[in-house]
């Protein structure tokens, strides 16, 4: 290798890492605002419908839903919601008779029941309606009951509220679990009657998903769990020995789940975090026909456990549920509920999203974010083997390069999402783009300027099709040609001589101008090059420099289009009171040489040889034969469209030897 250009080659790595960096630190620095961030959550979501799958839902989680059916059908039994407590303790004595393994109830009984009322013919009152309630808990042993802590009301944190926390509850703060002013239970003999409480906190982006979930929270000197967690700790009886905090990692018995730092709300403090849990969606609630989660109505199942107590066959047989994880909720219209979740069809009830977060945990199917250190050695590579790319190739390909590296790292996310890992996308694809940005600037700017000289110059002399070969291989910018059949067009004006003596010099080149215009548009428009103008004469070649098989029917049908918008140009003269025009043409097929032929300082692309001499010999045939377009035996035969072709005959042109048969091409009737 020799020094000028290993010289030159570090030259273009120094630029190439110099672009690459400067486009990773600028898409890191954007990466901090809260716009790019919203752009990858939003990608999040993407990942998330796309990997869902509502087949690996755990089978044993069943959901039970307050509906606006059973609001409307409870109605005349019981009144309107709320439901006296006695109802519920229905639900919770059938649910036993499975057994179920869990009652998860997304249904808050903060404050006692003071009404009276009559049910199933007998009056109740509520303090009864409540023990009822609470005797249902009791004798089931695994009901797990919500509390409270997004009121605004004095915290409940006096010694009796705290011993009345089952299952291994209170458990002791932890400061990296987000803090809240208030904690309202259950009524105490529910809370006495609980298998576990969990809080019912959700947690919503600034863009507004539910996609994490809060596994414990503080309050004053205790801790408390979500209902998922604590329903998720009943089932595996996990002691408050067995849950720790190793910095991103919650252990609960054998369970890890990670954490992640979420930013909490500005009344919580400048630069508040607290450590939140993921949630990894297994589906929307429902998917065609297919529910995520198996779903049954409130009031079918108190009416089953009716129909069991008066001594009938219940339509829905208690055994479904042996076993079942059943979370309980409401879905109705107007008891507000349901949540924006990543899914695009419609919100999802709470209780969904706590079924999903309980069976997260009892399959260990988590999501955690990408190390940062990971994150940022993908957003530099991207951008420097961009920016490398961009050194050494022209732009098109580095774009390709560019394209290659999105789809990578797409492709990449959705692989490791899938797995439970949350790669960012947003930074390493604005990288990307800055880098590709900054490349391509490089090469206008700086390499470009060269190739625009050479730009200049060429495309005033040449057809674009000719200028965008020589661009792609300038070295054809020189003497030579090679030899191929093709056809050739003459087009001359009639009687121009005349026309020039009549009229004004300014007026004739005026109207020249426009009738080139025209044709070259025409000629343009069939894939026809422009060789020359000679007065009021144009040539253009048809299969040179690109080849092209149909060279005989574009030049033919060039021809009959020239004719055509000559009578337009004809048209808009006479409304000017300008004269008309009319021309001949002359096409010929043959061998021909093509090239670029002149001199070393000025050359233009032209073609020579008999077969151009014959075209131009035709063309001057028109006036005799009164026709407009001629063309010859070859062109004929190389034709592959149907046309109306009237013979003329053979004629001996100078030059020629031997006749040549010729053909007059009409315009469509």
């Amino acid at each position: 290798m020799t020094q000028s250009r290993a010289r030159k080659i570090g030259r273009r790595l120094g630029i190439g890492v110099a672009l690459g960096a400067a486009a990773a630190l600028l898409a890191w620095l954007l990466g901090l605002s809260a716009f790019l961030q919203t752009i990858e959550l939003k990608t999040y979501d993407f990942r998330v419908r796309l990997t869902a799958d509502p087949a690996s839902a755990r089978p044993d989680i069943v959901l039970v839903t307050i509906d606006d059916s059973s609001i409307r059908r409870m109605e005349p039994l019981v009144g309107r919601w709320p439901w006296p407590r006695v109802v519920h303790g229905y639900l919770i004595d059938f649910l036993r008779r499975g057994p179920a393994k869990a009652i998860v109830y997304d249904v808050l009984f903060t404050e006692r029941d003071w009404r009276t009322f009559e049910l199933a013919g007998d009056r109740w009152t509520g303090e009864a309606s409540d023990r009822a309630l609470a005797d249902s808990a009791t004798r089931a042993g695994n009901v797990i009951f919500a509390a409270d802590v997004t009121s605004d009301e004095l915290a409940q944190t006096d010694r009796g509220a705290v011993d009345r926390l089952k299952a291994g509850q209170p458990f002791p703060p932890d400061p990296a679990f987000e803090a809240k002013s208030s904690l309202v239970l259950p009524y105490d003999e529910l809370t006495d009657a609980a298998a576990a409480i969990g809080h019912n906190l959700m947690i919503y982006d600034e863009d507004g998903p539910v996609r994490r979930t809060a596994p414990f929270v503080r309050v004053g000197a205790i801790g408390i769990p979500s209902l998922a967690m604590a329903a998720a700790m009943t089932i595996g009886a996990v002691k408050p020995g067995d849950v720790t905090r190793d910095d991103a990692t919650l252990r609960v018995g054998r369970t890890r789940m990670p954490l992640v730092n979420s930013p909490l709300p500005s009344q919580s403090g400048p630069g508040a975090f607290a450590k939140r849990m993921l949630t990894r969606y297994t589906g929307p609630v429902i998917t065609g026909n297919r529910l995520t989660y198996a779903s049954f109505s409130f009031y079918d199942l108190v009416a089953a456990e009716e129909q069991i107590l008066t001594g009938g066959k219940p339509e829905i047989d208690p055994a479904r549920f042996k076993n079942a994880i059943v979370v309980v909720g409401t879905t109705a219209a107007g008891l507000s509920d349901v949540f924006v979740t990543p899914f695009s069809q419609g919100k999802m009830p709470g209780a969904q999203i706590h079924a999903t977060v309980i069976d997260n945990l009892l399959s260990q199917q988590s999501l955690r974010p990408l190390g940062p250190a990971w994150g940022l050695a993908i957003l530099i590579a991207c951008a420097l083997a961009v920016g490398l790319a961009g050194a050494f190739l022209p732009v098109w390909p580095t774009v390709g390069v560019a394209l290659a590296a999105v789809a990578g790292i797409g492709g990449a996310s959705f692989v490791v999402f899938n797995r439970g890992i949350w790669m960012p996308v947003a930074e390493p694809v604005l990288a990307v783009a800055f880098a590709t940005f900054g490349v391509t600037a490089y090469q206008y700017f700086v390499e470009g300027r060269e190739k625009r000289q050479v730009k200049q110059v060429f495309s005033r002399f040449v057809a674009r099709d000719v200028f965008d070969q020589l661009m792609a291989d300038p070295s054809r910018a020189r003497l030579g040609g090679e030899r191929r059949e093709m056809t050739v067009l003459f087009a001359d004006i009639r009687g121009f001589t005349t026309f020039t003596e009549k009229g004004r010099a300014e007026d004739i080149v005026a109207q020249l101008n426009e009738y080139f215009s025209g044709m070259v548009a025409v000629l343009f428009a069939h894939r026809g090059t422009i060789d020359k103008f000679v007065g009021d004469m144009v040539m253009a070649l048809f299969g040179a420099p690109l080849a092209d098989p149909d060279h005989a029917d574009h030049a033919v049908k060039a021809a009959l289009a020239m004719l055509e918008a000559l009578a337009d140009l004809n048209r808009q003269w006479a409304a000017a009171g300008r004269p008309p025009l009319d021309i001949g043409v002359g096409l010929n097929t043959g061998e021909m040489i093509a090239g670029n032929i002149g001199s070393e300082t000025i050359m233009s692309y032209t073609v020579i040889g008999d077969a151009v001499n014959l075209a131009a010999r035709l063309e001057s045939l028109n006036k005799e034969y009164r026709a407009h377009i001629i063309i010859s035996d070859a062109t004929r035969s190389r034709l592959k469209g149907r046309y109306d072709m009237k013979p003329l005959g053979t004629v001996t042109v100078k030059g020629k030897t031997e006749p040549v048969a010729i053909f007059e091409i009409r315009p469509p009737a």
